[in-house]
């Protein structure tokens, strides 16, 4: 081994610390080759890849397959994929409930459960893989790899030594090869470490061949940026936790026992793959089986990743992987407004991609203004013929639309009138036998909100252990209408507890004809670091809405909620933190008034209603606080005392029974609360114009085959609010010798006054003057004229009706005039 002097060794052997030899960089070493196709072969984008059964106890963000069996998770949380993209293949038995964010899934042997397709996804009618011939060809990848001579050098160290001081010993993982580096690691070297620090030039691979059938990996995996080493959750070192592959070629045990977020893909194919303790992977999980209660995060390896061309597989077809990304240039336009739409089409894939089209189906509430080359419009579509596209590069398209007015038309017909809400509740038995960590998923029927849920913790086998031993590691929204929550059994005997959900319907009662939505926001979340002791966290949620569904998750350490309460303009979390974690807070916002129908509005009616209740030593006590008599219960709060623990809280739903122990010495008092929503609404109100939310989607597509399908599609969502006058529907009527056409003044603004025009291929075929008062609502009768008399003989005619307000702007639509 050649050596070469390292500054600051010396200060460390004057130190006491360890003093390690440490390999001088490779020179001299022969290039290796980046393969072409997809560098994992069928494993290409999928976050979790398993030969055979799984036992999960948390989500995995992107996509998974496994060819036995894996109980109920939630998946695909940071996918993009369309709704009809495989994401979810089970080929075993699937068990309990899935939570499909994106795609659809195979998974013909269901049992005590099912699928949520929570993105329009459908069950898939044949298995979209060949696990026996992919992991063959994972085996072949795996086992090359393994044998190609290592140009990076790997030692172990005194952490002192890296500029990044962790107290102990490091494994050094540098390399200088701008496209991979590879290094040889044996067992013995990830045995007893604080962490593996990589090192390797921004955009190359770090390909880590370890040795052994028995493999534990301990300490951080941390990545080089700038003068330190940071974790894998670091934005900055995101792109180099995805270019990194552990390979474990000859293993058949892998552990991982990092302590806190491990970074890289796993390629593991004769495996038993369990993550022990870790924050998360960071990367692809590629295994003969896998067992793990924490999240897989969406890291998937590139498809311009380079990895060793000596894979005997034979070359497969040409491969890309064209992605799109759209951006709208206003999210908040007033109708009439013009929205340019920004399209940006890559190929993040290996070779060039063929033949490739975006296209653009605009939705209703905009209207086609124009479109850059080289692309064309054609009944609402706009498609973008691109031809082809090299690996690596990007191009740039726009499309123009003019966003269409809203206006609230009409007025209060019926004072005084309400709509019910009703308040509904779901539940579900939870038993954990010892050292049990279960994933347990409520969800609202007919698509209710979800607005509060909880673990009540009822008994623990005599003798076994306390009922604080039943642990809560995260609560939280996956979805407006469910929940889930890891809980964990600590206990040395069988555990009983129960879950409850909270639920709100999505509308009113219909009433007078028509019904309201309530509006609720996507979450609202907050992560932090928090220092052990006594922390509080807030979460906010804007003015004119409520938190909800206050939920939390811990990764590492050791914290407990004390304390959930609303506060001032969103929702306070104190927590009890004994080992220092990261905590992700969240809530989401319920609109304190329901969505406007028939050009007006209710408030909801809330109230908070506060309880303190003594909580005597070493006991368990069951304290309620109960909404007025017209409300029904939907968030239920508290703020403990110190050695005060909530056990879960059971809605009833007027009345919340929350149950409490209390572990210290002495008495201690505990505050309870519950938010309260009255059974009806408040009296109806004028609406101004509502806000209009619009999702544009556009997608991309080419003759290559692509390695990542997840990425073809990308939307944009623009609220469009009030501005003007607004021609109202999409169809105008031609009937004696007039065109008769709604338009509409929004509520609360001044008259509306001006001239409408009717024209067809530019030329003026109908007109007329109005004068519209705000809120009101009024069919036109435009006079035609000699030029329309002649232009508008046919049974239909599409025209552009123009509204041209006194001194201000003009609303233009287009629309089909039918006789």
């Amino acid at each position: 081994m050649t050596l070469s002097p390292v500054r600051g060794l010396a200060a460390a052997a004057a130190g006491g610390l360890a003093l390690l030899a440490i390999s001088a960089p490779s020179a001299g070493a022969a290039s290796i080759a980046c393969a072409a196709g997809a560098p994992l072969g069928a494993a290409q984008g999928w976050t979790e890849f398993v030969a055979g059964n799984g036992q999960r106890g948390s989500e995995s963000e992107g996509s998974i397959a496994y060819g036995g069996d894996v109980g109920g998770m939630t998946v695909g949380t940071r996918l993009t994929s369309g709704k009809d993209d495989p994401t979810l293949v089970v080929a075993g038995t699937a068990s309990g409930w899935f939570n499909l964010q994106k795609g659809s899934a195979y998974a013909p042997n269901r049992t005590g459960g099912g699928v949520n397709f929570n993105g329009g996804g459908h069950f898939l009618a044949t298995n979209p893989i060949d696990f026996t011939t992919a992991f063959a060809d994972l085996r072949s990848r795996s086992t090359s790899w393994a044998a190609v001579a290592a140009n990076g050098t790997a030692d172990v160290v005194n952490s002192d030594v890296t500029g990044t001081s962790l107290g102990g010993n490091v494994l050094w993982l540098r390399g200088s090869d701008a496209q991979i580096n590879v290094f040889s690691v044996t067992p013995a070297q990830l045995t007893g470490i604080k962490a593996t620090f990589i090192d390797v030039p921004a955009g190359s691979t770090a390909l880590i061949n370890v040795s052994g059938t028995t493999v534990t990996v301990n300490g951080e995996v941390r990545y080089r940026s700038g003068g330190t080493y940071r974790q894998p959750d670091d934005a900055s070192v995101g792109d180099a936790v995805a270019r990194t592959i552990w390979n474990f070629a000859s293993a058949t045990s892998v552990k991982l026992s990092t302590g806190s977020a491990f970074g890289g893909t796993v390629l593991a194919p004769d495996a038993a793959v369990e993550a022990v303790s870790v924050g998360h992977n960071n990367g692809q999980v590629i295994a003969a089986s896998f067992r793990s209660n924490f999240e897989t995060h969406q890291f998937p390896f590139p498809g311009n990743g380079c990895v060793p061309s000596t894979t005997p597989t034979p070359p497969g077809p040409t491969s890309a992987d064209v992605a799109i990304v759209k951006a709208a240039s206003d999210a908040t336009p007033k109708g009439g407004d013009v929205v340019t739409y920004t399209l940006a089409v890559r190929n993040d894939g290996p070779d060039t991609a063929k033949n490739v089209v975006a296209a653009d189906a605009l939705p209703p509430g905009v209207t086609f203004s124009s479109a850059s080359s080289p692309c064309t419009q054609a009944a609402g579509i706009v498609s973008c013929a691109i031809g082809d596209l090299a690996s690596g590069a990007t191009r740039t398209l726009t499309i123009k639309v003019t966003a269409d007015p809203i206006a609230a038309v009409g007025s209060v017909p019926h004072p005084g009138a309400t709509h019910l809400t009703p308040v509904s509740k779901v539940e579900q038995q939870v038993d954990l036998e010892a050292g049990d960590t279960r994933t347990v998923a409520l969800s609202c029927p007919a698509g209710g909100i979800l607005t509060d849920a909880s673990i009540r913790t009822d008994a623990v086998d005599q003798g076994t252990g306390a009922l604080t031993d039943v642990r809560v590691v995260s609560a939280r929204t996956t979805g407006a209408s469910s929940w889930e929550a890891v809980v964990r059994n600590d206990a040395g005997g069988r555990a009983q507890a129960k879950g409850f959900a909270v639920c709100l319907p999505a509308n009113t009662d219909t009433a007078d004809g028509h019904r309201h939505a309530l509006v609720v926001s996507d979450p609202v979340t907050v992560t932090q670091s928090p220092a052990p002791g006594a922390q509080s966290v807030t979460v906010s949620c804007p003015a004119g809405s409520t938190p909800i569904v206050p939920g939390w998750a811990f990764a590492g350490g050791s914290a407990v909620v004390a304390g959930s309460e609303p506060v001032s303009g969103g929702w306070r979390f104190d927590l009890a933190v004994t080992g220092a974690t990261t905590a992700t807070l969240s809530v989401r916002c319920l609109d304190t008034a329901v969505a406007a129908a028939d050009g007006h509005t209710h408030g909801l009616k809330l109230t908070h209603v506060v309880k303190q209740v003594a909580v005597p030593a070493g006991q368990v006590v069951e304290g309620e606080v109960i909404c007025p008599d017209d409300a029904k219960g939907i968030v239920g709060t508290w703020s403990l005392a110190r050695g005060v623990f909530s056990l879960g809280n059971d809605p009833r739903p007027k009345t919340r029974a929350y149950r409490l122990i209390n572990t210290g010495a002495t008495p201690a008092t505990a505050t309870i609360d519950l938010e309260c929503v009255g059974d009806r609404t408040g009296a109806e109100r004028k609406a101004g114009p509502a806000p209009k939310p619009i999702v544009n989607t556009a997608t991309v597509a080419s003759d290559t085959t692509d390695l990542d399908p997840s990425n073809n599609s990308s939307s944009a969502t623009i609220t469009v609010t009030g501005g003007g006058p607004a021609l109202v529907g999409g169809t105008a009527k031609l009937a004696g010798g007039a065109v008769l056409l709604r338009a509409a003044c929004p509520a609360g603004g001044g008259v509306c006054a001006g001239r409408a025009v009717v024209a067809k291929r530019s030329k003026v075929v109908a007109s007329t003057t109005f004068r519209l008062k705000a809120g009101q609502a009024k069919l036109l009768k435009l006079k035609v004229n000699g030029t329309g008399r002649k232009a508008l003989r046919g049974r239909t005619n599409r025209v552009k009706a123009s509204l041209k307000l006194r001194g201000s702007r003009t609303v233009v639509k287009a629309l089909t005039l039918k006789r």
